[in-house]
């Protein structure tokens, strides 16, 4: 799951999270209170100045926060990245590859000008060992892209005993990656998959150079894995580390000898920064040139759209901001969805049905989040529902059985009723909310809900915790009602809608609610695995099972759904900053040119 965001206080992040999650909202500050620098002169000849969150590790196999993750993009490339105009992954860091027959193995051909930035030249034997490192290091956190799920590379496993229990384990060295020779690359998946490309862009499959640490069986590492992954990270990217001053400032430099286009910044500088107002007063300071501006001070009003593409992107201007300027001003779809999540074994099916009727989404969006994003109806974004957003707008409109753009006061209180609620027995529940992820708007939003569910005899109580506490009190059992939200890591319902089945281990608890719902959703989710493949039967397939988990979802109201959200960045004139084409994309900022 990753989080979604604005650019330079942004990226993409670890477990949950809301959309316009600001990583500023901390209270502490590497800047000076006034949002001055003490950092390195970052607007000066070609240095792009960024303010970023937390940076701490850039391994590619560590699951990273935000800041970490912009460093990442910019030192680390992958086999396949996607284009600018689509979701279609291309050449990176190859120049060809084939699939056999039988749809699993692949067959990739590696370019014979690359180098990582200790001068080492790219060959089959880095990625071999930098996916051994992903699988079986004990440094990896990302190991379960490529031995669980759809997208699996053939290997086997081995039996250990854990906590008294037997499981199945990665046996180390069984991965199915060859080096033919060395610019040639063979890798064997368990089974054929509809988006295998997608993963081979995925960032956490980034090579590195073998040997570089030595944290698998067979090396003993030219690095200390403290310098690799904080100080000193090596890829082949665009931009390799100039200095890191961990909580303070990552310096980027343009790498020697990089085999892609020269990049248009020299240096990247990026000051963390944890404060929201630190990170705002910076940007009035102009001391970046690329910023975010918090929600709680966005003005809808204030932005003028002149031109959208064809992932839905929209650019245009903002202003003024409160130093006078008018900036440049992009938004783009995040592909992520934002809910309250309800454990099915603690709330009963006609409270949660009716919340769901008494509430209008379009509220969520407009009094929560300033009118940026979209009205959540189903779990897949709309990007990535089957048909795209008109076909998820239609689904919504002819079948969401809780009111399309309104709420449903009278179905609330008729179905409270039927279940035998009343004004003189009345149904609580508490709902718990972040208070380190857009505090002010999910206040807004359960003040709204606090005061539907008021009017169809539900007395709802409000906590708040931060987002960890939330993940461990909802594993455990003990929440009601809670905010939640997944972004996707590939363009496929299947990355969203596998939160939402039957399964062990499941944050909504639904397998404690047998019910016809909670099986149909099962059956479909058994139609998906049994569907993986690249035909358009399979596809066809695919698309007829996510629409009926959508509906089983619906039927027992596992979820009330909140929203979708976009991301948003600013910048001023003096640079002529990348457009971000949607959430899926790294946040690259090569390509950046200065005016």
């Amino acid at each position: 799951m990753k989080t979604a965001g604005g650019v330079a206080t942004v990226g993409i992040a670890g477990c949950g999270g809301n959309g316009e999650a600001n990583a500023g909202d901390g209270s502490d500050s590497s800047s000076d209170a006034d949002g001055s620098d003490s950092s390195s002169d970052g607007t000066s000849g070609n240095t792009l100045s960024l303010s970023i969150p937390e940076a701490a590790n850039f391994d590619p196999v560590q699951i990273k926060g935000d800041g970490s993750q912009v460093v990442s993009d910019h030192v680390f490339s992958e086999l396949l990245t996607l284009p600018a105009d689509g979701l279609e992954p291309t050449a990176q860091l190859v120049t060809d590859y084939s699939v056999s027959e039988n749809g699993r193995t692949y067959t990739f051909m590696l370019r014979e000008d690359v180098t990582f930035h200790n001068g080492d030249e790219l060959t089959a034997d880095d990625v071999v060992y930098s996916w051994e490192r992903l699988a079986a290091s004990e440094n990896s956190q990302e190991g379960e892209n490529i031995l669980e799920g759809g997208f699996q590379i053939a290997h086997d496993t081995t039996t250990e005993t854990v906590d008294g229990e037997d499981q199945e384990v990665y046996e180390p060295g069984s991965l199915a990656v060859e080096a033919v020779d060395d610019y040639t690359l063979e890798v064997t998946l368990e089974q054929p998959f509809f988006d295998a490309l997608f993963w081979f862009a995925y960032g956490s499959l980034s090579p590195v150079p073998e040997g570089i640490v030595g944290d698998i069986e067979g090396y003993d590492g030219e690095m200390d894995y403290a310098e690799f992954s904080s100080q000193s990270p090596v890829g082949t990217g665009p931009f390799q580390t100039e200095s890191v001053e961990t909580g303070t400032e990552v310096v980027l430099s343009a790498a020697d000898d990089y085999h892609g286009d020269e990049p248009g910044p020299d240096r990247i500088a990026m000051q963390v920064v944890q404060n929201s107002d630190a990170i705002h007063q910076r940007a009035m300071n102009r001391n970046v040139q690329v910023f975010n501006v918090p929600n709680s001070r966005f003005d809808p009003s204030k932005v003028s759209i002149e031109e959208t593409r064809n992932l839905g992107q929209e650019i245009g201007t903002y202003g003024p901001l409160e130093n006078g300027e008018t900036v440049n001003y992009s938004t783009w779809d995040e592909a992520y969805t934002a809910y309250f999540i309800f454990d099915c074994s603690r709330v009963e099916k006609p409270i949660r049905q009716a919340l769901n009727y008494a509430v209008n989404q379009e509220n969520f969006v407009e009094q929560g989040f300033r009118g940026v994003g979209e009205p959540a109806y189903h779990q897949a974004p709309p990007s990535v529902y089957p048909g795209g957003k008109e076909a998820y707008d239609q689904h919504a409109e002819e079948n969401f059985p809780y009111g399309y753009r309104e709420a449903q006061i009278d179905q609330a209180r008729s179905v409270m009723e039927e279940a035998g609620y009343g004004e003189n027995n009345r149904a609580s529940l508490t709902l718990t909310l972040y208070n380190d992820r857009n505090p002010d708007a999910y206040s807004r939003i359960a003040d709204l809900i606090r005061s539907k569910a008021q009017s169809v005899y539900v007395d709802l109580s409000i906590e708040r915790a931060p987002f960890n506490t939330i993940i461990d009190e909802a594993v455990s059992g003990n929440l009601d009602m809670y905010t939640l939200g997944n972004g996707l890591e590939y363009p496929s319902p299947a990355d969203m809608l596998k939160f939402g089945r039957p399964y062990d281990g499941n944050l909504v608890r639904w397998r404690e609610d047998p019910s016809d719902a909670s099986e149909q959703a099962a059956a479909a989710w058994e139609q998906v695995q049994n569907n993986l493949g690249p035909t358009e039967a399979e596809e066809e397939a695919r698309s007829e099972a996510f629409i009926q988990m959508e509906e089983a979802i619906w039927e027992d109201a596992i979820y009330l759904t909140n929203y979708h959200p976009r991301g948003r960045q600013w910048w001023y004139d003096e640079v002529e900053a990348p457009i971000q084409p949607s959430g899926f994309h790294d946040r690259l900022y090569d390509s950046l040119t200065f005016e």
